[in-house]
């Protein structure tokens, strides 16, 4: 990357890190060269900035966890269309915690557990809800592994669904710098939403709405998966992608 190719939005966004760095409004010219040699070698401007704004609350950010995209916010939208006071949540492979503390905000009276297999994921999202003052509750498992209770009206996931031997495939930013651990989805990239789907089916939680986020190319597989529960649909992102799975059982 040369400095030609990255937009003058983002350079401002670097010039501002860098004063909030010195606090200096004029004094920050050494801070910002070093913020721009990390964006030159491919740093996403996300984890340089640390923190990215995430519906209407503040997340911090940094290579412990994949960056949350638009999409995932987007699927707010529709847990918010498609929910009535939920009174307990769950969302596996939280990540950052975007997911659960956004619905924690939303439904505050809604006991919202949150679970990840790393636990460098979990001591970021701990960050963020204290950030936010927000009190979700944080536990390590591996899907559903040690997910003890079973009454939760909502199940909402954004898992890895990018096949293996396409991961290196993506942009450098990505391979370079966010986990892969939070995007390969193994030979099909299919495993862990499988995963989920079974899990749920095997602990027998019933009355529940599961959100899942998942790849175009795999919409209608999962479908497929899930056609012996009583409703599914399907739903298309902000560029008319089907994104955004909803089902009851």
């Amino acid at each position: 990357m040369n400095i030609r190719q990255i937009p003058e939005h983002e350079l401002a966004r670097l010039r501002e890190k860098a004063k909030e760095i010195t606090g200096s409004q004029s004094d920050y010219h050494s801070s910002y060269t070093e913020l721009l040699s990390r964006r030159l070698n491919g740093e996403p401007l996300q984890y340089i900035e640390e923190y990215i704004p995430f519906y209407s609350i503040q997340i911090n950010v940094d290579q412990r966890c994949l960056i949350p995209r638009p999409e995932t916010e987007y699927l707010i939208e529709f847990i918010k269309n498609n929910s009535d006071n939920p009174k307990k949540i769950l969302d596996v492979g939280t990540g950052t915690g975007c997911i659960a503390l956004m619905l924690k905000k939303l439904y505050p009276e809604s006991t919202v557990d949150a679970c990840d297999i790393s636990l460098e994921a979990l001591d970021l999202a701990k960050e963020n809800a204290e950030i936010n003052n927000l009190e979700i509750n944080l536990f390590q498992s591996d899907l559903l592994s040690d997910v003890e209770e079973v009454d939760y009206d909502i199940i909402v996931a954004n898992l890895p669904y990018i096949p293996t031997e396409t991961l290196s495939s993506l942009e450098s930013e990505v391979v370079d710098y966010e986990p892969l651990l939070a995007l390969d989805g193994g030979i099909d990239g299919l495993l862990y939403i499988n995963r989920l789907i079974k899990e749920i089916e095997e602990k027998d939680i019933r009355n529940l709405t599961l959100f899942l986020e998942v790849d175009t190319s795999h919409a209608t597989t999962i479908l497929n998966n899930l056609s012996h529960w009583k409703q599914v649909q399907l739903e298309r992102d902000l560029v008319e992608r089907d994104r955004y799975i909803i089902a009851k059982r």
